[in-house]
């Protein structure tokens, strides 16, 4: 219990860097701009739920999954928009959705076999003039801004360590998270790896 309280404050930790109202908008526009009477919205990669609870208030009928049990449990307590463990490359959905999410960067972590299995699932269940909203950072992204980038920040009972590095010859964005909990001394590690594609590639 103690490991998942502490898993938790390392989750909300890392939340707090992200503007998920500047997020919502930003969805909001582009449901307005290319969709067709969006209601029906689901987030592959939810994390802990932030985002879809902001657009449950503004109206829309939401739903989320994540691979992250503890994401999951994080969300549930946020509202009770339905969110379940699940995973991209097998999305277990019936057809009739209006939009599919799937937000920061989260869709890099497939390869581009694992990419294409999930386009074609996400096809499946939306309606006719349904859409998938997703986001990618391009190689050119990454050399200008995190091919070697770190950032430090903390507060009276955390410390957080951001390094990001890029592989280029593999085309691959690698990101550290060095978590420390200053009243428990303890600290936490995690190593993301994501694909980077070239912006022909994408289009």
């Amino acid at each position: 219990l103690h490991r998942l309280i502490r898993r938790q404050r390392q989750m909300c930790i890392r939340d707090s860097h992200v503007d998920y109202q500047g997020w919502a908008d930003f969805i909001v526009m582009l449901f307005e701009k290319y969709g067709s009477n969006i209601h029906n919205v689901v987030d592959g990669g939810c994390g802990t739920g932030t985002l879809i609870s902001i657009l449950e208030k503004k109206g829309y009928r939401v739903a989320g999954f994540d691979r992250s049990l503890e994401m999951i449990r994080l969300a549930q307590k946020k509202s009770g928009v339905p969110y379940w463990q699940g995973d991209l490359k097998s999305i277990s959905l019936s057809p009739g959705w209006d939009a599919f999410l799937c937000l920061y960067d989260t869709i890099q972590y497939l390869t581009p076999e694992e990419m294409e299995k999930m386009l074609l699932e996400v096809r499946s269940i939306l309606k006719q003039r349904g859409i998938l909203i997703f986001d990618v950072v391009t190689e050119s992204n990454v050399l200008r801004y995190w091919a070697n980038y770190t950032e430090v920040d903390s507060d009276k009972d955390w410390r957080m360590i951001r390094r990001s590095w890029f592989e280029r010859n593999r085309q691959l964005q690698h990101t550290e998270f060095e978590i420390s909990l200053i009243e428990k001394k303890t600290v936490y590690q995690e190593h993301h790896v994501q694909k980077i594609y070239k912006l022909e590639e994408i289009e």
